[in-house]
């Protein structure tokens, strides 16, 4: 009995020396206590976040902001860097894309003129004069914005010559911008026949329509449909009138109605292509042209195919057909 006794003593102690010490747990008890923390810890650290209103919330987006500052490029401090001629592909690009809009705008000035020939035909009175009115006005707008991208255009170019030979530019935007500025307020200033008068898509505009409400008859010189104003003077005007070209369905050799026409590049007149050819055959020089009255002289290769002239030249002989069917009528009814 007394080491029964012993012995029992021995286990209640050891028994209080494991619940009483402060740093004997079971494994067990550690893994579960752990696992019991883990979470009160991240829920911890979630609320302060999803809060976002104490100092950690304030240091937190602190830090964010100075992530977000390196990103940042300081424009105002970032100088111009220099251009050579490692850059004239780029800038090639660049003028590249004012020309592909300028085409653009191009192609759209001539669907303007032909809308403009299809009212002339087909309406009359005041309506079709308030619609020609319009489309004037609004081809006269496409005139100037094809004009400022030429501009634009131009004040590239400018550039990479100065590049190509061997010009180091430090001051690119501000050479770019004082170009562009100059140029678009010298034509600004420019008087309406200034701006108008010598461009084709203009003219042709206004001939098409002219001959439409005036059949048979030659147009005037295109500056009689623009006062005179204070900026043109005599020789301008001169020149202006000198170079009117009035549209001649008949061609210079032959005598005959147009056939696959041709213009020249150098005075503007028109010939059926297998008689300019005739002309021209075994002869590489220069000739001169055989309009009448016109004494500029020019190559084979300068007659180009005039896409324009062919449509006018259809639409001259629709009306010439219309008016001999007008007469017809207008005989068998008296």
């Amino acid at each position: 009995m007394p080491a029964a006794s012993s012995s029992r003593r021995k286990r209640v102690a050891l028994s209080s020396d494991i619940e009483d010490g402060p740093t004997q747990k079971s494994t067990r008890e550690d893994v579960e206590e752990e696992d019991d923390e883990q979470p009160r810890r991240v829920v911890k650290k979630e609320k302060k976040v999803v809060k976002g209103k104490g100092r950690a919330a304030e240091a937190y987006h602190n830090e964010e902001d100075e992530d977000d500052d390196d990103d940042k490029i300081d424009v105002d401090s970032f100088a111009d860097q220099p251009l050579d001629k490692s850059h004239t592909i780029s800038m090639n690009g660049f003028a590249s894309d004012w020309g592909t809009m300028i085409k653009t705008v191009q192609r759209t000035n001539n669907m303007v003129a032909d809308v403009a020939v299809a009212l002339a035909d087909n309406v009359e009175g005041d309506v079709g004069k308030k619609g020609l009115s319009e489309l004037e006005r609004f081809l006269k707008e496409l005139v100037d914005i094809e004009s400022e991208m030429h501009i634009n255009y131009e004040a590239i170019q400018n550039l990479v010559q100065q590049v190509t030979i061997g010009t180091e530019i430090d001051n690119i935007v501000e050479q770019y911008q004082d170009n562009v500025r100059k140029n678009k307020e010298s034509y600004t200033s420019k008087t309406t026949r200034q701006k108008y008068a010598k461009n084709e898509t203009y003219k042709n505009f206004k001939q098409s329509v002219y001959e439409i409400e005036h059949p048979g008859e030659a147009m005037p010189p295109i500056t009689e449909f623009m006062p005179k104003e204070s900026g043109d003077d005599s020789d301008d005007d001169d020149d202006l009138e000198m170079g009117a070209v009035t549209q001649d369905y008949k061609c210079p050799l032959t005598l005959r109605p147009l056939e696959n026409p041709v213009t020249s590049e150098i005075c503007g007149h028109s010939f059926s292509q297998d008689a300019i050819r005739e002309m021209f055959a075994g002869f590489r020089g220069s000739k001169k042209c055989p309009a009448s009255g016109c004494t500029r002289e020019f190559r084979l290769v300068d007659c180009k195919p005039n896409k324009e002239l062919v449509k006018k030249l259809r639409l001259h002989t629709r009306r010439l057909k219309k008016k001999e069917q007008e007469q017809d009528a207008e005989e068998v009814i008296e």
